[in-house]
């Protein structure tokens, strides 16, 4: 009879309960993934919306603002009102006020600085470069929603970077006991992705939004009447300020 492989007899002497932890733990995982997928594609279905039905109502509010804003320093003698407006921004919102263009560039600054740590090039073997990938989707979302905070906690997560920088002989098979550490890394990245979801503000106000379809209310839309009404008001302030 043939002798059995280290690996082999290593898994046969394991104890029982090694054994179904990590089939516990595998089965948990394709739960998790098909869990942040299933959010991610509500999350963007659900902020697409958003911006059609409540952001566009949104940017036309803060154009007129902008535009009574201007109104009242031509009132007040003020030679060069965008300079007062980004004075005003220097106080305490600056972030909000800057140009798209600067945001953007911060934005992928911030991309790349995540890429250069966890990029899968960058890894030693298969396994590694499945847990890299798994962290760069995340980080790739968020560069696609502009979600600053996500990628600066990447970034500065020291244990993602401990995890993704692990190293496993590719030629050397997996015993139970590294399988069983590998599936909690890659499980703890999961919830990581599922917990920045549910913690945005954006997700809490789509759990609220979906509570008021339960009672036949429309609460985007509803969002969207309370501004347009602002607009019409805002619009009748400047018509007496010009």
């Amino acid at each position: 009879m043939q002798s059995l492989s280290l690996q082999e007899s290593a898994d046969r002497n394991a104890p029982p309960d090694l054994a179904s932890e990590v089939a516990r733990l595998d089965a948990l995982l394709d739960e998790r993934r098909g869990e942040l997928t299933a959010l991610q594609d509500e999350m963007r279905e659900f902020k697409a919306r958003y911006t059609q039905v409540v952001g566009s109502r949104m940017a036309e509010l803060a154009e007129v603002e902008c535009a009574i804003r201007e109104a009242e320093a031509r009132r007040l003698g003020v030679e060069d009102a965008g300079e007062t407006e980004a004075e005003e921004a220097d106080d305490g919102d600056e972030g909000l006020r800057q140009s798209p263009s600067s945001g953007k560039t911060s934005l992928r600054k911030l991309f790349w600085s995540v890429a250069r740590l966890f990029h899968p090039d960058h890894a030693t073997n298969e396994k590694e470069a499945r847990r890299r990938h798994t962290v760069m989707a995340e980080a790739s979302r968020a560069y696609r929603e502009g979600d600053v905070e996500s990628l600066s906690t990447l970034l500065g997560d020291e244990g993602l970077q401990s995890f993704c920088a692990t190293a496993h002989a590719s030629d050397e098979p997996e015993d139970l006991a590294s399988r069983l550490i590998n599936l909690k890394e890659e499980l703890r990245t999961i919830e990581f992705g599922l917990k920045r979801i549910r913690q945005d503000g954006m997700h809490r106000l789509k759990l609220a939004a979906e509570e008021e379809t339960r009672y036949g209310r429309d609460m985007l839309k509803a969002m969207a009447e309370r501004i347009n009404r602002q607009i019409v008001k805002a619009r009748h302030r400047l018509e007496h300020l010009s």
